[in-house]
């Protein structure tokens, strides 16, 4: 039986791929209070965060330096979950279970960004049937 040979896993790239991923969640996020901030006004910004260990972040350190933190600790809890998923993916006796799992946590990290990046025009009010159904934020 023929067995297709490993790819080489470039933790260089790997590393760029991931950061690039988590900055934009953070800008987004960030945004997102911002936009909280300046159109609700009567709102705590920090009520839309669901994190609640990025929001523990926030209030210890500040919004900005909140998020520089938590920025680090995401990068570090998607290396570690990249290793964790790579050995479970291993234990089925996967070749490229490096590369499977990297694919499989750049989905579903999109999928985190798409939604902040969902809530970001929801804030901002950059979509107009949005303002009739904001009522919880006045």
């Amino acid at each position: 039986m023929n067995q297709i040979p490993p790819i080489e896993f470039n933790w260089a790239a790997v590393l760029i791929v991931i950061i690039i991923l988590v900055a934009l969640d953070k800008v987004l996020t960030l945004a997102n209070i911002i936009q909280v901030e300046k159109n609700f006004p009567k709102a705590d910004p920090l009520s839309i965060e669901k994190n609640p260990i990025a929001k523990s972040f926030f209030k210890q350190f500040g919004l900005w330096g909140g998020t520089v933190l938590y920025f680090f600790a995401s990068i570090l809890t998607f290396l570690l979950a990249l290793i964790i998923l790579s050995w479970t993916l291993g234990l089925f006796g996967l070749t490229n279970n490096k590369s499977i799992a990297l694919y499989i946590l750049m989905i579903w990290y999109g999928f985190v960004i798409l939604n902040n990046f969902y809530f970001f025009l929801k804030f901002s009010r950059l979509v107009p049937w949005y303002l009739k159904n904001n009522s919880y934020l006045n």
